[in-house]
């Protein structure tokens, strides 16, 4: 009758076909084999009961929000945040102990038998992979950094109801986000970062000017150049995703009054400082930020020059022509 693959492993080191340390990567790997299956199931069994409750609750809330006093609107509010921070900081504050230590345990191994090798590998199947430890503390991470991006929602959401100001909102959310992105600095907590200091800045910028769309417009791009300097600095780890993020600011911030002439001059600028440092960094987000500024800027720019007499359908082929353009000739760029 066949025995376990680890007493198979345990048999093949005996008689010296493996060696130990061969036999371990081999049930190592054996073992990790089924342990992602079950890590990644959990992990959108988890995402799948998070998004029921939620839309559980969002239905609810829809039935009877216009009911509730603004307390009670606060009070839901903020208990979804501390239940999410909560969850968050709990996920994230979990860390896999002995990963560190293991590898030194392993480098310098005491004197052995001759047979040693067989009984070393015997012994320590109960032990954990390191690389189902560091699997298991990613999904952690995940799990964790999605709690704390939806927190920062939450918490503008309620900052929203208590005082009806967009720019104190958004810094609630951005507080929120960057306290989470300290503990984990992963891709959903980088996205909410983004999005609630261009939602504090371009608000903080509309009120302070009384509306003013250039105003806003310059807060955004310059918004977009300082989230790109603190990426190339090191400081947001997602560096593709970052960079991308800052174009995109930028961009929305260049047409804020979309139509004017400064509005496709600033993208047109965009444009091509994105493709300049496309050229420093190689990142695909840059040359597709680029190309996207030149596809709107050329167009708003032709329809303004000529007073508005180049119509809908010829606007739509110039804009057509020039992504096509610009597209071979980043193509050609990226090759080269």
């Amino acid at each position: 009758m066949p025995g376990t693959p680890d007493e198979a492993l345990a048999r093949l080191v005996r008689d010296g076909v493996l060696s130990a340390e061969q036999a371990m990567a081999v049930r190592e790997a054996l073992r990790e084999s089924a342990a992602p299956a079950r890590a990644r199931w959990a992990e959108v069994a988890g995402y799948v009961g998070g998004g029921l409750v939620l839309a559980g609750a969002l239905s609810l809330v829809a039935t009877s929000w216009a009911d509730l006093s603004k307390v009670a609107h606060v009070a839901i509010l903020l208990a979804a945040t501390v239940a999410l921070l909560t969850a968050g900081i709990l996920l994230l504050g979990a860390r896999p102990r002995g990963l560190a230590s293991r590898p030194q345990e392993r480098a310098t191994p005491p004197p052995q038998e001759p047979d040693a090798p067989s009984r070393e590998f015997a012994a320590s199947p109960q032990e954990p992979g390191a690389r189902s430890r560091e699997r298991a503390a990613t999904v952690r991470s995940r799990s964790g950094s999605v709690s704390m991006a939806l927190a920062s929602v939450t918490a503008a959401l309620a900052a929203a109801e208590l005082i009806d100001v967009s720019a104190i909102a958004g810094a609630v959310g951005l507080l929120v986000s960057v306290l989470g992105y300290a503990l984990a600095r992963t891709a959903p907590l980088a996205l909410a970062c983004a999005f609630f200091a261009a939602l504090t800045v371009g608000s903080l910028a509309d009120d302070l000017t009384g509306g003013s769309a250039l105003a806003a417009a310059l807060s955004l791009v310059v918004l977009g150049v300082v989230w790109t300097a603190l990426v190339l600095a090191g400081v947001i780890a997602q560096r593709a995703l970052g960079l991308g993020l800052g174009a995109v600011i930028a961009l929305v911030g260049g047409q804020q009054d979309a139509g004017t002439v400064w509005a496709s001059t600033m993208t047109a600028a965009i444009a091509v400082a994105c493709l300049l440092l496309y050229r420093r960094e190689r990142a695909w987000v840059l040359l597709v930020a680029g190309v996207v500024g030149f596809t709107i800027a050329v167009p708003e720019a032709i329809w303004h020059w000529t007073g508005g007499a180049v119509g809908g359908s010829v606007i739509v082929m110039i804009a057509g022509a020039v992504l096509v353009t610009a597209s071979v000739l980043g193509i050609r760029w990226h090759r080269t």
